[in-house]
């Protein structure tokens, strides 16, 4: 009574049908949150309101972690996890969780001298309560955990058309997904009868660049030399092997900036996007 829950005492488990059963770890946060959609009804011939539905419940669950092992999170990209995932925090004996979440954006944010940094947004669509959980009782996996450094990190910047990568040094990225989700409701259901994953995904990176020798490209060349580039991060472990592969598919370079300042050195941001 009147005690705290520390973050040592603190667990979360993912799961689906298709992926397993896992158990993360690395969590900086993790945000659950539900907010019910309201009206006042304001009826004639009364001082007294009305408070009634204006639909679904927005039921949200965000995570922010490190990067630390290979991801299991980036599998319930798009369409591969149909059903919907599960997921659970525990604490104490106490557990709180849900049975259908969809990943609706992922990012992964790199730079020099700090750890690969993850974030996760999930719409959920059955009801958040006590009592779920979705470790189960057993096959539960714990992805092997490595400590990425500045030098496993590798960038394939474009296929040899803007290749600023070998002599030039790149000091950081921000790499992202979106996946559209199209609940459908029907009358009698709390909870929507399907949910559409609605394609295609969309892809965005930006790339951080201490310049030595490359240029600006034209401003006119995305009219032209649009969706044939090859852009794809890498992150190593301690044995060589990689722990994270991220890929922008169909990759155009959308946009450049190119900054100089008195105190600092001459950076260019180079800006993509792309489509599965």
């Amino acid at each position: 009574m009147f005690g705290a829950r520390l973050n040592h005492e603190t667990r979360f488990f993912i799961a689906s049908g298709e992926s397993g059963k896992y158990e993360l770890s690395g969590i900086e946060s993790i945000d659950l949150s539900h907010q019910a959609s309201t009206n006042i009804a304001k009826p004639l011939g009364t001082r007294k309101g009305l408070t009634t539905i204006g639909g679904a419940v927005e039921q949200d669950l965000s995570i922010s972690r490190s990067l630390i092992y290979n991801d299991p999170v980036l599998d319930f990209t798009g369409d591969v996890v149909s059903s919907g995932m599960s997921a659970s925090i525990f604490y104490g004996n106490k557990t709180y969780g849900f049975n259908s979440g969809y990943l609706t954006d992922y990012s992964v944010n790199c730079a020099v001298g700090s750890i690969p940094k993850v974030n996760a947004s999930f719409k959920i669509f059955s009801e958040m309560k006590s009592g779920i959980t979705a470790s189960g009782s057993s096959n539960v996996t714990h992805p092997n955990i490595f400590i990425p450094s500045q030098g496993s990190i590798s960038l394939t910047c474009d296929n040899g058309y803007h290749d600023v990568t070998t002599t030039n040094r790149v000091v950081g990225f921000d790499y992202a997904i979106k996946c559209k989700r199209n609940p459908i409701y029907t009358l009698g259901r709390s909870s929507p009868f399907k949910v559409h994953y609605v394609p295609p995904l969309e892809y965005a990176a930006s790339v951080q660049v201490e310049v030595d020798d490359t240029m600006l490209q034209s401003g006119f060349n995305l009219l032209t030399g649009r969706e044939n580039r090859d852009l794809t991060f890498t992150i190593n472990g301690r044995d060589g092997d990689s722990l994270q592969s991220l890929t922008v598919p169909k990759a155009s370079l959308v946009s450049e900036q190119l900054n100089s300042t008195a105190e600092g050195v001459l950076k260019l941001t180079l800006n993509y996007i792309g489509h599965s």
